[in-house]
């Protein structure tokens, strides 16, 4: 009963009640309860706390029961991360001050300072950063700065710019803090990254930022960055590693304006695009009709598809190689031709994982559970992750789900058995004889 009244009254946020808990147990009994007990979440009394806000719950549990500051949720958020991320201004400032770890991150990479740059809280920014703050720190969601731009914050952008954010520090699985802009049709924002020396060449997620504003149709974005040195005739980084000049498998700028059917922005291009060989009519509207032909589209086809295959052999080859980046680079480049693709995902999780890269070794296996929920290696892949973010509840749920598909598979079923070992070491810390009772029905 202690423990449904413990959580009710943090999520209530009833003090009085909290403390007549506190009231009818030993100080060590209670301290023991509002750190163990948890909702389906994981979250404890003092995450409810700092979620919704409450200062003096907060101020009683970690200055008067002396609960960890910075315990965690299944998924990874801490006391501080959910402050921040509900903007809970106060809360997080006083769990800053009362020590919490500001380089915490959850299962996906995000800080707080992602989301105060991201919310445009410059005060806790600044706070955060004073304390030690890394401002490059890389989240399947970006940046600090990849969030500032995302959510078109103006302030945020400059004010990570000003303390010395780097404007080309792209984590790869986000785009670029230029693209963000431009999808927030921000001119200021994209105007400021430029002058902060932001590469409008630089290529994130499969397309470039020309490329980008020419298949939205931000024509005054587009002549920013054509201002700024864009190049007009640029297709995807990878694809001109290939050394082959005939093998143009990705658009250029003027190509995605003609998929539109965006005349305004093909006019603009034409003058400084060159020709391509494939369009008998290199005119503005020669190269929007030829672009819709279905002679145009076999060709792409046939292009794509083999363009496809060569960069995930480039891939699997960097890979046997062990060069986990060389092949993260690859496949990705075959994911963003071919986002449903199960197992690319799959093969750039075993690569994220290869490299210690949890969070995003994590991202990719959820898409792949997705994706095929009823394959085994999705499964084992999300276990993997979690096993490398140290959550062991996660990763033997993860490896659980895979056993069951497959159970004659050893790697499975031993990854199942030692996570499931590690998981009641960790249990055992904290509640010994629930422990013990487990190992002996379990493994005995």
């Amino acid at each position: 009963m202690a423990d449904v009244l413990i959580l009710k009254a943090a999520a209530s946020g009833d003090l009085k009640l909290l403390q007549q808990v506190a009231a009818r147990l030993d100080s060590e009994e209670f301290h023991g309860k509002c750190e163990v007990c948890k909702d389906c979440e994981g979250r404890t009394a003092l995450h409810y706390a700092a979620r919704k806000g409450n200062i003096q719950i907060c101020k009683f549990l970690i200055e008067k029961v002396k609960v960890d500051i910075d315990i965690k949720t299944e998924r990874g958020d801490s006391s501080l991360l959910l402050a921040t991320a509900r903007e809970r201004v106060n809360t997080a400032k006083y769990l800053i001050i009362r020590g919490a770890d500001i380089r915490k991150s959850d299962s996906k990479g995000m800080t707080s300072l992602h989301y105060a740059a991201e919310r445009g809280n410059k005060e806790l920014m600044q706070l955060l950063l004073l304390k030690g703050a890394d401002i490059e720190a890389k989240s399947v969601y970006g940046t600090p700065l990849q969030r500032a731009a995302s959510s078109g914050s103006l302030e945020s952008v400059r004010f990570l710019l000003g303390h010395g954010a780097k404007p080309n520090s792209v984590s790869q699985l986000s785009f670029s803090p230029l693209v963000w802009a431009l999808s927030c049709h921000s001119s200021e924002c994209l105007e400021l990254l430029l002058k902060a020396g932001a590469d409008p060449n630089l290529s994130s997620c499969g397309k470039s930022p020309l490329a980008y504003a020419a298949r939205e149709g931000e024509a005054e974005l587009l002549r920013s960055l054509l201002g700024a040195g864009a190049n007009p005739n640029s297709i995807s980084t990878l694809s001109l590693a290939i050394d082959n000049d005939n093998f143009q498998a990705c658009l250029r700028p003027i190509e995605y304006a003609a998929s539109k059917g965006n005349y305004a922005i093909v006019r603009i291009l034409f003058p400084v695009t060159q020709s391509i060989p494939d369009y008998p009519d290199w005119s503005i509207h020669g190269i929007t009709k030829y672009f819709h032909s279905e002679q145009a589209k076999i060709k792409r086809d046939e292009t794509q598809n083999a363009y496809s295959k060569l960069v995930k052999q480039r891939g699997k080859d960097a890979a046997n190689r062990k060069e986990y980046w060389d092949a993260i680079k690859w496949y990705s480049e075959a994911i963003y031709l071919d986002s449903s693709d199960a197992k690319l995902l799959s093969n750039r999780s075993l690569c994220w994982a290869r490299l210690n890269e949890a969070a995003f070794a994590l991202s990719d296996a959820e898409a792949c559970v997705r994706l095929r929920p009823d394959w085994p290696k999705a499964h084992y892949r999300e276990g993997v992750a979690w096993r490398l973010l140290k959550n062991y509840l996660l990763a033997s749920e993860a490896f659980s789900k895979a056993f069951r598909l497959d159970p004659r598979n050893k790697e499975i079923e031993d990854a199942f058995r030692d996570t499931c070992m590690s998981s009641l070491d960790e249990l055992a810390a904290k509640r010994p004889l629930d422990a013990e009772r487990i190992r002996q029905t379990v493994f005995t």
